[in-house]
């Protein structure tokens, strides 16, 4: 590519990468949800440059390739979950900062709304603004608790996130407390901003056994309880209804507060859903399995893919299915969106242990060539 302005994103979408796409990690039973640590921030340089030819992991998209991909303010992307990027793959990568002394990060960084600042939470209890023009640190407000959660972003600048200390913290661009809410349990999901209009409605999460719709000015619109822990961050749809998973093994449906359905999936269900164009949603299992459900919660196949599954899941602009799998044969998979058949897999070496694997699917981004086609991002 001519050098010039950078395409939208693309810049830092590599720094996002750093701690939520296709990570490998022994992660803890008690936050399943998490990534690999990290504790520092690294902001990269890209070259982008004409790709002789797509990976062969890579496939032809559907119209749906031409879909607008919403700006990155939650964890992989958007209300949905799909961790569909407007962004060019790169081709070389150049480091341009290094942000060092954060304490340990498990959870995905985020850009403001102009991309001048990213927000990253760490288990050392605090939420950091740093600058993108050089990693600076702007200001760190203590959340009283460690934090695994990926923060999320209003279009006003307002960030949330939730910690250790069973409080969700609002935070207004400034970092100035805007109000706390004190929470029942932990607060081990990344949220969701609700309002497919604007992103202006309620922020939606887990926290123990409950899931919390809270408005912008704090206070709770309605509370949801599960059977079981929560670790799975809530994906929802065009029409607000809000799916999650919970370790009772259960796939759940909410519709404005209220149960739409809750599917037996035979094992826990710490693997983060994504939503696809056509409404249908797909989750991973503790049983080793990849289920899509319709919205109504009815199954439309699951897939064996023998290890946990307990990382957010992603779906490709084709609708395939990316998943993260744990030992033994730890590795990314890609999943046929219509037939849950296996279509193509990226191995990661480890130890072949069941608590050793791949944490998270990679997103996809935008591959500008004649042919368009939307490729991983790792």
């Amino acid at each position: 590519m001519k050098q010039g302005r950078a395409a939208p994103h693309a810049s830092w979408a590599l720094l996002v990468s750093v701690c939520a796409i296709a990570i490998v990690a022994k992660l803890s039973r008690k936050h399943p949800e998490v990534q690999t640590t990290t504790t520092a921030v690294v902001a990269v340089a890209t070259t982008m440059v004409e790709d002789a030819g797509a990976p062969t992991i890579a496939q032809q998209p559907s119209a749906s390739d031409a879909a607008v991909s919403l700006p990155i303010r939650m964890q992989h992307g958007d209300r949905k979950r799909t961790a569909r990027y407007a962004v060019r793959g790169p081709s070389s990568l150049n480091q341009k900062w290094k942000a060092s002394g954060l304490g340990a990060i498990e959870a995905q960084p985020i850009p403001s709304p102009d991309e001048s600042v990213i927000y990253v939470a760490s288990l050392g209890g605090e939420l950091i603004a740093l600058s993108r023009a050089d990693g600076s640190v702007k200001w760190r407000v203590p959340l009283g608790g460690r934090s695994y959660v990926t923060p999320c972003v209003d279009t006003k600048g307002n960030v949330y996130s939730a910690s250790d200390a069973k409080k969700l913290f609002a935070l207004r661009p400034d970092g100035k407390i805007a109000w706390t809410l004190d929470l029942d349990d932990e607060g081990d999901t990344a949220c969701a901003l609700a309002d497919a209009k604007n992103e202006e409605g309620n922020i939606v999460f887990g926290a123990g056994k409950t899931l919390y719709a809270v408005t912008p000015n704090g206070d709770v619109a309605w509370r949801f309880s599960a059977r079981g822990k929560i670790f799975t961050a809530p994906a929802i749809d065009d029409r607000g209804r809000v799916f999650f998973g919970a370790q009772d093994h259960r796939a759940y449906g909410v519709d404005h507060g209220k149960k739409a359905f809750a599917v037996d999936l035979g094992a826990d269900v710490d693997g983060s859903p994504a939503i696809d164009d056509d409404g249908t949603v797909v989750f991973g299992t503790d049983g080793g399995e990849v289920v899509r459900l319709n919205g109504e919660g009815s199954a439309v196949w699951s897939s064996r893919v023998y290890g946990f599954v307990r990382g957010p899941l992603s779906i490709t602009r084709s609708g395939d299915v990316l998943a993260g799998v744990y030992g033994p044969r730890s590795r990314v998979v890609r999943l046929d969106g219509k037939t849950g058949v296996e279509k193509a897999s990226f191995a990661v070496p480890g130890t072949g242990a069941l608590e050793f694997g791949v944490h998270g699917a990679p997103g996809t981004n935008q591959a500008r060539r004649k042919t368009s086609s939307g490729r991983w991002t790792t």
